[in-house]
């Protein structure tokens, strides 16, 4: 387990159409429309807490969620995760499904519903009316290496799981990490259908002090399509290092991978760097990276101005109306943050976004699950549960929020 151990799961944001535009937001801070303004957006970021109804979800973090490859937009699916602090964190098999046309949770869970795991990957698909979790994580501090190299498949219609066949699993060393960025990217003309899904770092073992061992950390980048399934993909030029909990996004203007932040051994430390000082300052990172998906060549970006202070764990989105990434929280080396900033790739900078101060505000955490659905107005990033922090006491969440990001 991390920091003390723990992280956020990879979260995979994904945009589905929906029928509804959000409604007008009335900004009463200045200062909010000043900045927004400044970015593009003709109406200030605004967060809502969404009641939620049916089988809400037990408290917990470090779960999976993703769409599946369906006729029906509106139904997001949610996996596993981890209960408790230590040492009563134990990793479940919870599953639901959210429809986000009532907000209405459905426990699907089933004595067929794979083992319990954290940190797992989910993408939709491969297949029509179905979801599928890829790798994920047993727990830390076991002194045992407990990983799931394998991808098992939710066919929606039948209810049903099934471990996909070899075939369509592919290499399960690509299969074998946790808490990585994934990202999906269109395919050429049909920009809602996800086509092809990278996996990029994340954790490799979950061995004591895995940080310090061989793949405990990872800096190779993985491939899922149909037709090979999970391989890995050469590289090239210099590469982030190795790290677990990053963000990622897909930029469709430059056609690449953009990648943001992390956990990482520190420049100062190594194989003999004791288990407790592995949670430093030089263990967060602050740093942005292009790879283009022509060449599969690795661009470290410098912004100008200030930067969001270094961490893991963000939650991000592509705006492709502005151009930009915007990112949300984290956790960092002393705090967890509930901070909203947008990277503009046109002018190379990061803005902090300036939210109304009388609006609400999800309260800071980290391993909550995130997803994106998107309307003709607006991005609608959805935030849910999680945790108050990654060690020692902490609280946990089992709500849902809304940010409403303009188009316009």
């Amino acid at each position: 387990m991390r920091r003390r151990c723990a992280g956020l799961a990879a979260t995979l944001a994904m945009a589905a159409c929906s029928a509804q535009d959000p409604t007008s937001l009335e900004i009463s801070s200045p200062e909010a429309l000043s900045v927004a303004t400044y970015v593009g957006l003709t109406t200030a970021p605004q967060w809502e807490a969404v009641p939620q109804h049916g089988d809400v979800p037990t408290a917990l973090w470090e779960a999976g969620i993703s769409f599946a490859r369906s006729s029906d937009p509106d139904i997001v699916y949610r996996f596993g995760g981890q209960i408790g602090a230590f040492p009563t964190d134990f990793t479940v098999n919870d599953f639901y499904s959210l429809d986000l046309s009532t907000m209405t949770w459905t426990n699907l869970g089933s004595p067929e519903t794979p083992a319990p795991r954290a940190d797992t990957l989910m993408i939709p698909g491969p297949c029509g009316n179905c979801v599928s979790i890829v790798g994920g994580r047993g727990q830390f501090r076991t002194g045992s290496d407990h990983m799931f190299p394998e991808m098992w498949t939710y066919h929606t219609k039948s209810r049903q799981w099934e471990l996909a066949p070899q075939e369509e699993q592919g290499d399960p060393f690509a299969m074998r990490r946790s808490s990585a960025a994934v990202v999906g990217v269109p395919a050429i003309g049909h920009p809602k259908k996800k086509k092809t899904f990278y996996a990029f770092g994340g954790v490799g073992n979950t061995l004591p002090r895995f940080a310090t061992t061989p793949s405990g950390l990872r800096d190779d980048l993985a491939m899922y399509d149909a037709e090979a399934g999970w391989q890995i993909v050469p590289t090239h030029g210099e590469k982030p290092a190795p790290r677990a909990w990053p963000a990622g996004a897909y930029d469709p203007a430059t056609h690449s991978l953009l990648i943001f932040g992390g956990y990482r051994l520190g420049a100062d430390q190594g194989p003999d760097t004791p288990p407790g000082e592995l949670f430093g300052p030089t263990n967060y990172e602050n740093d942005l990276w292009s790879l283009s998906l022509d060449t599969f060549t690795w661009t470290r970006l410098h912004p100008e101005g200030d930067l969001p202070s270094p961490r893991d764990n963000a939650v991000v989105f592509f705006d492709t109306a502005h151009g930009g990434l915007v990112v949300f929280g984290g956790s960092g080396f002393d705090r967890v943050s509930n901070d909203l900033w947008f990277y503009s790739m046109a002018a190379n900078r990061w803005t902090e976004m300036t939210l109304d101060p009388i609006a609400p505000i999800p309260p800071a955490r980290v391993g909550g699950v995130s997803f994106v659905r998107e309307t003709k107005a607006a991005f609608e990033l959805f935030l849910h549960g999680g945790s108050s922090s990654d060690g020692g006491s902490s609280a946990f969440f089992d709500d849902l929020w809304k940010l409403t990001w303009s188009k316009r």
